[in-house]
């Protein structure tokens, strides 16, 4: 079992120069065009606008069972996407997003909202499963990398990472080059605690390179970097730094492949 030795703080945040006088552009907000949403919703919606062409509201999290089913006996009977974003190191809370659809007139016109609400650490938020089997792997792969639990869901459980993995990947208070407690774990779980010297710990560096990787790297053997290295006459290490681009027996560039004349087919 990997420890659990993550905090709250956000360990992805890199310290790249910025104008400190520089404000970041925001958006600009607009009303809402769907606005017989308002009166249909009532209540349920806490704030409302149009943001680059796209209607959004705002809802509480306890109510969005309760007003995701009034938006699909609306005619929203498609929910495309659902994730969330991290904020628990400033804010200490999630912000998830929910995207859906309406078809109008046999599908000619199409109508999008975008549901968001926010959700404090620890709480859970209830299941939209029995309404969208969309929401089946949505939430299980929200759960799976942000820790958040579904009421209601059949089948809650990792989707990518493992059953025994601790830690969720995208918060913020997650590393950006992993858990360095999990550097064996796909050794030991795979070939055993035994093959530790012979396989290596895992490489985490993403600036590493392998000039045997051709599995990750496509190697043609030309390149500027490629021809000032000095090989030696190790039949591997020549291999490895000279792949001609075609059979050295054939002329560098082919012009024509053949000389009859070319005729254009007009029924096409």
């Amino acid at each position: 079992m990997i420890k659990n030795n993550f905090d709250s703080q956000n360990k992805q945040k890199s310290a790249y120069y910025t104008n400190r006088f520089d404000v970041a552009q925001s958006l600009p907000h607009e009303e809402l065009h769907q606005k017989e949403l308002l009166k249909e919703l009532g209540a349920l919606v806490k704030d409302s606008y149009n943001e680059a062409g796209l209607d959004t509201i705002w809802v509480d999290s306890q109510n969005i069972l309760e007003l995701f089913t009034r938006l699909k006996n609306l005619g929203f009977e498609v929910l495309t996407e659902m994730s969330a974003i991290d904020f628990l190191s400033s804010r200490g809370e999630f912000e998830l997003f929910y995207l859906t659809l309406r078809y109008e007139n046999n599908g000619r016109k199409i109508s999008r909202l975008k549901v968001k609400t926010t959700l404090k650490n620890g709480e859970c938020i209830d299941s939209l499963y029995g309404l969208y089997r969309s929401a089946d792997w949505a939430e299980r792969e929200c759960y799976d990398m942000f820790g958040i639990v579904f009421s209601g869901h059949k089948d809650l459980r990792r989707i990518l990472m493992p059953e025994d993995w601790v830690g969720y990947p995208l918060q913020k208070s997650y590393p950006l080059k992993g858990d360095e407690n999990a550097a064996w774990y796909e050794v030991d779980r795979i070939f055993g605690k035994e093959y530790r010297e012979i396989i290596g710990a895992e490489q985490r560096d993403s600036a590493r390179i392998d000039r045997g990787d051709t599995l990750n790297f496509a190697q043609i053997g030309l390149e500027p970097s490629v021809q000032g290295i000095e090989t030696t006459s190790d039949s591997q290490n020549e291999n490895l730094h000279r792949f001609p681009y075609q059979e050295s027996s054939r002329p560098l560039f082919l012009k024509n492949f053949s000389k009859t004349p070319k005729h254009l087919d007009k029924r096409r």
